[in-house]
């Protein structure tokens, strides 16, 4: 899944970056954010949502 959402650039990668991806009810992406604070981003999802 890190892959498919450009969270990892491999599947050897020892972690993956954390990024934000916002998915709509039709289950395409309707946002993504290449850096995210965990602590903000859900109250931040949510407002765009």
């Amino acid at each position: 899944m890190g892959l498919a959402y450009g969270a990892c650039d491999d599947a050897s990668a020892p972690n993956a970056r954390r990024v934000g991806v916002l998915i709509g009810p039709d289950g395409r992406v309707m946002a993504w954010y290449p850096k995210v604070d965990a602590r903000a981003f859900p109250s931040q999802a949510l407002q765009q949502l």
